[in-house]
């Protein structure tokens, strides 16, 4: 089985302890959830704008987070202000996010945007491939067992150099 594309909310339940199992409706409410903060401006179709928006502004404030956890940290004698010194450990803000990959996983007719019928095509494909026993309910245990196919799965295999033409 090749690298089984995961959703923010698959991915936050398989790092967490895991106690209940997760039917296959709640996980489409989810799904659905998502797909709505991805659709920007609401037309039922996700541009890769919006995906590029979206992860920038999630990758934002979790860069902000960060910040501040570090800014506590660096922040020795706890006075609110940071000397010099302390300040230098901060982070600075995300790179740009690249849609590319979300867009070729999500866009099944590559016409440059993601439907609804697109993503939930994907994404329940996605839970029927975690949900080894078919019925309709991902258990903690076969979360467990996708993170451990996906922890054991070789790395994708470099690209060989194009052969360079002569002339």
């Amino acid at each position: 089985m090749g690298f089984l594309w995961l959703s923010s909310a698959v991915l936050l339940v398989l790092q967490q302890a895991v106690t209940q199992p997760v039917p296959r409706a709640d996980y489409l409410k989810v799904m659905d959830g998502e797909y709505k903060a991805l659709d920007a401006n609401g037309d039922g179709k996700v541009t890769p704008e919006e995906v590029s928006t979206q992860q920038t502004a999630q990758e934002k404030a979790q860069a902000l987070a960060l910040n501040h956890q570090i800014f506590e940290r660096l922040d020795k004698d706890k006075n609110g202000s940071l000397s010099p010194e302390e300040f230098a450990g901060l982070v600075a803000n995300p790179a740009p996010v690249d849609p590319r990959p979300f867009m070729q996983r999500m866009d099944l007719n590559k016409d440059g945007v993601v439907t609804l019928v697109e993503y939930r095509t994907v994404m329940l494909a996605t839970f029927d491939a975690l949900d080894a026993d078919k019925d309709g309910v991902v258990t903690p245990a076969e979360m467990q067992a996708a993170q451990q196919r996906e922890e054991q799965a070789p790395p994708p295999a470099a690209q060989q150099p194009s052969p360079q033409r002569r002339r």
